[in-house]
């Protein structure tokens, strides 16, 4: 083998390792694409999803604030004593709470 042969072999080797890490460098690029486009769209379905549950917590705030409107509906006036019953479970654990406050102040 002469030294032209050699350098060509070398051409050949070194071209077919460039050609070889461009096509692996595009699908990687291919993927990295894939990825984000995948990404994105969980992130803004994530988002409309959060906007849905706050479009729901003001329909129940209005329900709540406006309760006399909607003594017809049964469904739903469960759900307003529940909501009565945990706030008056609240207030006495904040009055627990206060109490155990002003006992270590006094101490």
């Amino acid at each position: 083998m002469d030294k032209s042969e050699v350098i060509m072999d070398k051409k050949e080797f070194f071209e077919s390792i460039r050609k070889e890490a461009n096509e692996v460098l595009s699908r990687v690029f291919d993927k990295v694409e894939e990825v984000s486009k995948v990404s994105v769209l969980k992130l803004k379905i994530g988002n409309l999803k959060s906007r849905i549950k706050t479009q729901k917590m003001e329909i129940g705030e209005f329900i709540f604030t406006h309760k006399g409107d909607f003594e017809n509906f049964e469904e739903l006036q469960k759900y307003l004593l529940k909501i009565e019953d945990l706030d008056k479970v609240i207030e006495e654990k904040e009055k627990l709470l206060a109490d155990l406050k002003e006992n270590e102040e006094t101490e």
